[in-house]
């Protein structure tokens, strides 16, 4: 099941594209986008929110995404975590490990990040 499809009528504009171990969602700016990252060597997945924009416009949404963590957290699940990252970059994210990619896996992920971006993308 692609993400788009998991997606709430609202949201169905959304872009994707691939690159190497990473799939990307963005709507309007790629640099805003969510992320399922395949971590190889630690055998972890990660999806999430990464605001890799300007520092000013990454910590202004990251501010609103703060005030706004209890809720996602209640909604999403408590394992979400909201940090700083590289190059004032910022990822609202969880991780887990992954042993195989059937497309069992495939579909769980993909209806999880429809989740995160139903959520969060609103949000920000």
């Amino acid at each position: 099941m692609p993400v788009k499809t998991a997606l709430p009528a609202r949201l169905k504009d959304i872009n994707h594209r691939v690159r190497s171990s990473q799939a990307q969602w963005f709507f309007d700016d790629p640099r805003l986008h969510f992320e399922a990252w395949w971590h190889a060597n630690s055998g972890r997945l990660e999806l999430g929110l990464h605001l890799e924009a300007t520092p000013a416009l990454n910590e202004r949404i990251a501010t609103g995404l703060a005030r706004q963590l209890l809720m996602i957290k209640a909604r999403l699940g408590q394992q979400l975590d909201l940090e700083p990252w590289d190059r004032g970059w910022i990822r609202l994210y969880e991780t887990y490990p992954v042993e195989v990619f059937d497309a069992g896996r495939v579909k769980l992920t993909a209806v999880r990040m429809a989740e995160l971006i139903g959520v969060i993308w609103p949000i920000c």
